[in-house]
């Protein structure tokens, strides 16, 4: 009786022991983070400017892009052999789940007839399909990633499996990263296969407008409504790499909130965070806009407010598809070492919850 009530805890203990990583996969990490670095250094003297005919947005540098380039680093270096595993099988159980392979089905024929609805705008159709097809994916992928977050790590509690898996040399630090990472190559397949349907289908319909493949890409007349068939799937392919970065904050939230809340209540948080990520720059205006009326006290608990809430905002960049302005490799950077930023933060914190909790 007392071996089998003491089980848990002797099987918590034998999951620390750690197990060395090997040279080879440690000489892959050390690339990968070099490569980092020199993407922060480039970025920290001079990418970070925008490109020539910009309008100059996220033209600048702070210490937080740096802290978000480290902790991408931090990141490629904690991924050990158990925690990639424990990636390959959560993937592998997700792309097996019904629902997620009905919902891609469903995205997936809506972004292919998606030309079918251009008559509900005559004569925009393009800034139609920009908005219809980038705003789509960003929805269906967000509605994936609360649902699929808040399922991933309780039921391996309430089906006991997480004492199996933590008697092995795995480490809840590595159960619960590769939880995550498993989550977030499951949704880099979707949007990959997302991006290419819509983009395949926005290509057909651009080429079938302008008359053909070369009158496409290079037009008689560069106007900022139509700058090329390469212009514009270079940029709606940017927007959706903005969607993956906003999607890895909204997955470390998910399975932060999964918990410490029952999963309907984790589900309403994450979306409502989400939400309060997209007004961060309307709370700023009113804090600061020449027609605030608050008092001083709540002016600074609005500004104390934004100051934490991740802006989500930024990586919201359907306007710019739909007036032709360009989206810069700076603006990628400065908002990928965001989301590493933010990221970190929330799974530092899922892991502070993780590991002191008792099954």
């Amino acid at each position: 009786m007392n071996s089998s009530l003491s089980s848990p805890l002797i099987s918590s203990q034998l999951a620390e022991e750690r197990v060395e990583v090997p040279a080879k996969w440690r000489t892959g990490q050390i690339a990968l983070i070099s490569l980092v670095v020199l993407a922060a250094i480039w970025f920290m003297l001079a990418g970070y400017r925008s490109p020539q005919g910009d309008s100059g947005v996220a033209d600048n540098r702070n210490l937080f892009d740096l802290a978000g380039f480290i902790l991408m680093g931090v990141l490629i270096w904690l991924t050990t052999p158990p925690a990639a595993t424990v990636a390959i099988t959560t993937f592998h159980e997700a792309i097996r789940r019904r629902w997620m392979t009905a919902l891609l089905g469903f995205t997936i024929v809506m972004l292919l007839l998606s030309t079918f609805f251009t008559w509900m705008q005559q004569g925009e159709e393009e800034k139609f399909l920009r908005d219809f097809g980038v705003g789509f994916i960003v929805i269906m992928t967000l509605i994936t990633t609360v649902f699929l977050g808040v399922a991933l790590i309780p039921p391996e509690i309430e089906r006991r499996t997480i004492f199996t898996i933590l008697s092995k040399p795995v480490t809840r630090l590595e159960f619960l990263l590769g939880k995550w990472l498993g989550l977030m190559v499951t949704l880099a397949f979707n949007l990959l296969i997302m991006g290419a349907m819509f983009l395949l289908s926005f290509a057909i319909f651009r080429i079938r407008r302008e008359g053909g493949f070369d009158a496409a890409f290079h037009p008689s007349v560069v106007t900022i409504e139509n700058q090329g068939l390469g212009f514009e799937l270079t940029s709606l392919t940017r927007a959706l790499l903005l969607n993956f970065g906003n999607i890895s904050i909204i997955a470390s939230l998910a399975i932060m909130f999964s918990l410490v809340a029952a999963n309907m209540t984790a589900i309403v948080f994450s979306f409502l965070f989400y939400f309060a990520g997209q007004l961060g720059v309307y709370l700023k205006h009113l804090s600061g806009g020449s027609s605030n009326t608050f008092s001083p006290l709540v002016t600074s608990l609005i500004d104390g407010f934004y100051f934490f809430l991740p802006r989500l905002d930024q990586f919201e960049v359907r306007e710019r598809l739909v007036n032709g302005l360009p989206i810069g490799i700076n603006y990628l950077m400065k908002a990928g070492a965001s989301s590493a930023l933010y990221t970190a933060f929330l799974l530092c914190i899922a892991y502070l919850l993780f590991s002191d909790r008792e099954f």
